[in-house]
């Protein structure tokens, strides 16, 4: 963290410009990866003893993953105090939720270190059982599907690769999505499918 004497008339703030440069990064998100973001990945690295306590202070967790390189705020567990939320959320629609739920299962079945490359049609394909439970129109379905693709993309959950058409999934979906969260929603859906069979 470089010490600051003000970066400009009338600042308090005692961190260095590139240390708040990456504070408002975390809190912008969705994430920070050292591929993407190379500057401000060696910033969390350095400062993240400081980044941690600013972001706490606003009821954030930072989440480092030094393996996948990668860097993400979340909601702390603030335990029975009501506290605001500071993060914007995004209401999931029920194929954006499937679709995360496949993509995860994917990293699941990978080697330690191995990318996950997936393309539209493979995906819209595996999301085909849940089709009798939102529609019956195959070209409906198949633009829910590709409305959740885009969005997972702009969400930086999908990230493109060189191959055109192929996306890599990022890893940072294990750290959103616990296994007892997986389980939970899984049950929710098979639910579902049982009252909606094709």
């Amino acid at each position: 963290m470089t010490d600051t004497a003000g970066l400009y008339p009338g600042d308090t703030g005692e961190l260095g410009l590139d240390t708040r440069r990456a504070l408002v990064q975390l809190l912008k998100g969705p994430l920070i990866t050292a591929d993407k973001h190379p500057e401000v990945w060696r910033t969390v690295i350095r400062d993240e003893k400081v980044l941690r306590s600013r972001l706490a202070d606003v009821f954030l967790d930072l989440v480092v993953d030094e393996d996948e390189l990668l860097a993400f705020t979340r909601p702390a567990d603030t335990g029975d105090h009501k506290t605001p939320r500071v993060l914007r959320t995004q209401r999931l629609t029920f194929m954006d939720t499937v679709m995360i739920l496949a993509l995860r299962h994917r990293l699941l079945r990978a080697q330690p270190g191995e990318r996950v490359i997936v393309g539209f049609d493979e995906v819209g394909e595996q999301l085909e059982v849940y089709r009798a439970a939102t529609s019956t129109d195959p070209a409906g379905f198949r633009k829910r599907v590709n409305s959740s693709w885009t969005k997972l993309k702009e969400y930086s959950l999908l990230v493109p690769t060189t191959t055109e058409g192929r996306m890599e999934v990022s890893p940072v979906l294990r750290q959103l999505f616990d296994a007892d969260q997986v389980a939970a929603v899984e049950a929710e859906f098979r639910s579902i499918l049982e009252e909606n069979p094709r």
